[in-house]
């Protein structure tokens, strides 16, 4: 009799255990709100490739781009709270709700920090046939020129957006903003001599290869992969020291249990060498931490964004 009530419970504990497992999907969803071949888009697939056997589960990245991130990342909001459908994005997220009033999310509420991948700067780069050898000489150039001159972005409320309104705030100069769908347009443009200037965190081919002109990077240390170029702080314009960071969000309401277990599997994907590794020759520094710290880090660029939107007046209507 007792023998047959084991058998039982343990048929009954099989059955549940199969359930259970089969309630988990088999595929993972990481929705980057920007086009292909960008820093974000790389970093993302560089992730999937490490995330997935670390969570036991086939992760893919979806690119939902356009609104300068918008629809990406209201892909996410909307997306069931189970951990399986998440936001990986740049500091864009932080941006897009203050300079723009059709955006009604909260960068520090409305989705919860997963974690930190890693941080950047991007690189100034310049089209060859523009007769500047340096950021001052560009800075001049610029003055002398009002409206003559263009940079692209990423699209209007992007990263590359505020950077570039920002750099005319502290410069002084009128430079024509040309939205793009993605950062890696614009540098094509800048490299075909199209387009005069751009910001974007992959130009470092580019430049060895003679098809753009790297002035300055805009971390708060040069790039040690291209120790020759400064910063721009070293390059005489003081506060434009900006960094980027890439990570992952889940949508609200998403158990704790399972933003731990996210942030577990990001932590040990970058613990690999070659996802390291990966992340280094891309210009990018490696975070990582707990999903607090990035809340601290995402509420730190708000108020440092809030600043800045205010002084190069910054608003969409």
């Amino acid at each position: 009799m007792r023998q047959h009530r084991f058998l039982m419970g343990l048929a009954t504990a099989v059955v549940s255990l199969s359930c259970a497992a089969q309630t988990v999907p088999a595929t993972l969803r990481l929705v980057v709100p920007f086009p292909a071949g960008g820093v974000t888009d790389l970093a993302a697939r560089g992730l999937a490739e490490r995330l997935g056997p670390a969570l036991g589960q086939t992760v893919i990245v979806e690119n939902r781009p356009g609104g300068g991130s918008r629809i990406g990342t209201d892909v996410v909001m909307k997306a069931a709270p189970d951990g399986q459908t998440l936001l990986f994005t740049n500091t864009s997220y932080t941006i897009l709700p203050i300079v723009d009033p059709a955006v009604k999310y909260e960068a520090d509420k409305s989705l919860l920090p997963v974690g930190m991948l890693a941080s950047y700067g991007l690189s100034l780069v310049v089209a060859n046939a523009l007769p500047v050898k340096s950021l001052p000489e560009l800075v001049a150039y610029a003055r002398s020129h009002p409206g003559k001159l263009s940079y692209g972005s990423s699209g209007p409320g992007s990263g590359t957006h505020f950077l570039g309104e920002y750099f005319k705030s502290l410069t002084g100069t009128f430079i024509v903003h040309v939205p793009y769908r993605s950062t890696a347009g614009a540098l094509n443009d800048v490299a075909g001599g199209t387009l005069d200037m751009a910001f974007d965190a992959t130009a470092k081919a580019y430049a060895e290869a003679g098809k753009v002109r790297m002035l300055a990077v805009t971390g708060v240390h040069r790039d040690p992969r291209m120790p020759g170029v400064p910063t721009a702080v070293e390059a005489g314009l003081k506060d434009f020291a900006v960094v980027s960071w890439v990570g992952l969000l889940a949508p609200a309401g998403t158990p704790a249990a399972t933003v731990t277990r996210l942030n577990t599997a990001l932590n040990e994907a970058l613990a690999a060498p070659a996802l390291r590794q990966r992340l280094q020759d891309m210009g990018l520094t490696p975070e990582g931490g707990d999903a607090q710290r990035m809340l601290r880090q995402i509420r730190e660029d708000v108020r440092l964004h809030r600043q800045i939107a205010e002084r190069a007046r910054l608003r969409f209507e």
